[in-house]
């Protein structure tokens, strides 16, 4: 029964490690389409996209503006954008160098 069991749970802990392989290693052109396909529409990539370590976003229904900002050769950019008519989201990407790269995602209130 144990033999069962331990299999059981190899099987699982394979499973959940694949999976989360597959939600790590997505690509900034993935992630936009799935952003997409929720009613998003692209607005603008500010910053050098590149091979990027890891990923985040900002978002709020509440605030009246959002500010994105992104690292390119060493030195922080801003721009501020107002959320009168439409609700915007920052997809932040964080590469090895240190620079940033931010993909303005936005939706019609």
């Amino acid at each position: 029964m144990h033999g069962k069991l331990r299999r059981s749970f190899r099987l699982l802990l394979l499973c959940l490690a694949i999976g989360l392989g597959y939600s790590c290693s997505q690509e900034p052109a993935e992630i936009v389409a799935d952003w997409e396909e929720d009613g998003w529409s692209k607005v603008k990539t500010h910053g050098v996209e590149k091979e990027f370590v890891r990923q985040g976003k900002l978002a709020s229904e509440k605030a009246q503006s959002i500010g994105v900002s992104w690292i390119e050769r060493g030195k922080r950019k801003t721009k501020i954008y107002s959320q009168s008519t439409h609700y915007y989201a920052a997809l932040r990407f964080f590469c090895e160098d240190g620079d940033e790269f931010v993909i303005v995602m936005r939706k019609r209130k």
